[in-house]
């Protein structure tokens, strides 16, 4: 079982938002009950994203606080990330019964889950997507099999490993400069074996990279960019560069084994349709995730 919390995403780098009590209360003012997030055919309406922040966040009445920005991010991107999963089942015909979602949710409460929870019924919804991924229903493989041409090339990559998401902005910036790619991976890269060699890092079949290197890989090849970051990971922010797109066959959907969730996963949120209220965030289709909002100007 895969249970769709991650609750180690927020223990990390949270930073101040922006959106303040004065903002919210703004959304509250113009938005009413309209939509405030879109992934594909779902909608999201401000009174349901506003809890699952709450939730999610474990920020009492969201209205009346400052939120944090990575905070908000990371749980939107959450949400995005399952609820478009859900969404593209939905699409290909995979819909949870009662008795699904009675399953899941006896999964989660013997993973240690609070049956009290207003979390609750989404997880269930979300844990039944996923057990019906793993189980490899026919809408899941019918799913694969018409995106499958977003998997079906070798990723030929370098890239530039840095300590931090400001560093690697800083490496971005130097890029957009003019500066060189395989002499600044030279100075700068932190990957010892990459970094000797100008970050290059040959051509490998899709399933070889941390998840969060290949979505944004598969998103850029998707979205026809060659540069892309900064790329989170448990070493550090990668700047990537596409350096060729390189065909290969995909594997058949029984072949893809303990990776079929996030190959899952990386095709909902590649063909999804992504939008959400500017206030909270923007959606990166090339990434794959919710970026932090703008802090608004001073003065």
């Amino acid at each position: 079982m895969r249970p769709p919390p991650l609750p180690s995403i927020f223990r990390r780098d949270l930073r101040p938002l922006a959106v303040a009590l004065a903002g919210l209360l703004f959304v509250a003012a113009c938005a009413s009950e309209s939509t405030l997030v879109s992934i594909g055919d779902t909608d999201l309406d401000r009174a349901t994203v506003l809890e699952w922040i709450e939730v999610r966040g474990g920020v009492a009445a969201v209205d009346e606080v400052t939120i944090e920005a990575q905070l908000t991010a990371d749980v939107l991107s959450e949400l995005v990330t399952y609820e478009a999963l859900v969404d593209i089942l939905t699409e290909y015909g995979v819909v949870a019964s009662e008795a699904d979602l009675a399953s899941s949710s006896s999964k989660l409460l013997e993973a240690g889950f609070d049956a009290a929870s207003p979390a609750m019924e989404r997880f269930s919804r979300w844990q039944a997507a996923l057990d019906a991924v793993e189980a490899g229903v026919e809408g899941a493989r019918a799913a694969y099999e018409a995106n499958v041409h977003l998997f079906s090339h070798e990723l030929c990559t370098s890239h530039i490993l840095v300590s931090t998401e400001d560093d690697a902005a800083e490496v971005i910036g130097l890029l957009a400069a003019g500066s060189d790619f395989a002499e600044l991976a030279r100075q700068v890269s932190q990957d010892p074996g990459s970094g000797s060699q100008g970050g290059g890092l040959g051509c490998v079949p899709v399933g070889a990279f941390v998840p969060t290197f290949e979505r944004a890989t598969l998103g850029a090849i998707a979205a026809g960019v060659s540069l892309v970051g900064p790329v989170p990971s448990q070493f550090g922010y990668h700047v990537i560069r596409v350096d060729e797109v390189r065909p290969a066959d995909a594997l058949a959907f029984e072949d893809l084994g303990g990776r079929v969730v996030d190959v899952m996963l990386g095709i909902a949120t590649m063909t999804r349709e992504v939008s959400l209220d500017g206030r909270f965030g923007s959606w990166d289709p090339i990434m794959g995730r919710v970026s932090r909002p703008a802090a608004p100007s001073e003065g």
